[in-house]
């Protein structure tokens, strides 16, 4: 009888021992949360100093493997960032568990931003508008350059002509696309777009 006992607390104990291996916690709780303005991989947090979680795609939300209990307290902490990222910031990470708090836990991430030039070469006349998106410039006669809204890094940008000036036609190219105004941002300002105008 006491070894049938015995037996079952040691498989007990190898069960128990075995999710833990596994990443799975004792608790009842999914520690779990939204995340904001991830774009890469590099977003790795961990809850009590532990538990490392890397945030990966599609980067909209993160889950520690160990689950928690009722009452326990979290601390979810940030222990690196993406290459691309100024700062995260962990929201409401800090609480004793249960369904309300756990509910609330998200991370917010401010992108690293550079500034976008494009060069204007040969406009005599007036009238030609360029874009980037949304953002719009009108250009003088005589401009040399335009300081274009910034772009977040690893972000997508294209330069384009929406509106000729009179009687000249301009053209795009550059860029670190297709040599035609368009390309990713990369960790310093772009300055290769050029506007040629005849």
């Amino acid at each position: 009888m006491k070894s049938s006992i015995l037996r079952a607390g040691v498989v007990a104990l190898a069960c128990a021992l075995g999710l833990s291996a596994c990443g799975g916690g004792s608790g009842d709780l999914y520690l779990a949360g939204a995340v904001v303005n991830v774009t890469k991989d590099g977003l790795v947090l961990q809850n009590n100093g532990g538990d490392d979680t890397a945030v990966v795609a599609p980067y909209t939300s993160f889950q520690f493997g160990n689950r928690v209990s009722t009452d326990d307290q979290f601390n979810i902490t940030v222990k690196s960032i993406p290459s691309n990222a100024n700062e995260c910031v962990v929201n409401n990470g800090k609480a004793r568990a249960n369904y309300y708090t756990i509910g609330q836990i998200s991370v917010t991430c401010s992108i690293k931003q550079h500034a976008l030039t494009a060069n204007i070469v040969g406009l005599t006349t007036s009238g030609l508008v360029i874009i980037n998106g949304a953002d719009r410039h009108d250009v003088p006669a005589g401009t040399q350059t335009v300081q274009m809204a910034t772009v977040n890094e690893d972000g997508a940008y294209g330069v384009t002509v929406l509106q000729q000036p009179s009687g000249q036609a301009c053209t795009v190219s550059g860029g670190g696309g297709a040599n035609n105004g368009t390309g990713t941002m990369g960790a310093t300002e772009t300055t290769t777009v050029t506007i040629t105008c005849t």
